[in-house]
């Protein structure tokens, strides 16, 4: 017996972030993610997510991740005190699913709060790159501008 057989054990068959995950010798489909910088009156120039949005743009472009990584804009997630929000989600699992909300549909959504250009660098890797969703950053206290 053999093991990786993914029973959750460990040994194996985890999701590194690339999907495919099973059999030997069939193509890997890479995870697409969409990544949506919040651009509201409060978390845009208020609090520099323009900066965050240009980063993102650059970090996609150096690791070569055009192909798996959308990056586009919203107006408002509606947790502007813990602003600057940055929401990632599966893509394909979106599929023209609703991704936020209430009524969301779309279970891999997460939303990050109070991002800064340093925590942004770490969901890249850990997120895009890794699969694995960077938990600190989820439901911080609201800040109050001075």
């Amino acid at each position: 017996m053999s093991g990786g057989d993914g029973d959750g054990d460990g040994s194996g068959g985890s999701d590194d972030g690339r999907g495919g995950g099973g059999v030997a010798g069939a193509p890997v489909r890479l995870r697409r993610f969409t990544v949506m910088v919040c651009r509201g009156p409060t978390c845009g120039e208020a609090r520099g997510s323009a900066a965050l949005t240009a980063r993102l743009h650059e970090m996609v472009s150096l690791r070569g991740l055009e192909a798996q990584v959308s990056v586009l804009e919203e107006t408002c997630f509606g947790h502007c005190l813990r602003g600057p929000n940055v929401l990632v989600y599966d893509t394909d699992e979106a599929s023209g699913r609703r991704v936020y909300g209430p009524e969301s549909l779309t279970a891999s959504a997460v939303l990050y709060n109070r991002m800064t250009i340093s925590d942004l660098e770490k969901v890249v890797e850990r997120h895009l790159v890794g699969g694995m969703v960077v938990r600190p950053f989820l439901n911080r206290p609201p800040a109050r501008d001075p």
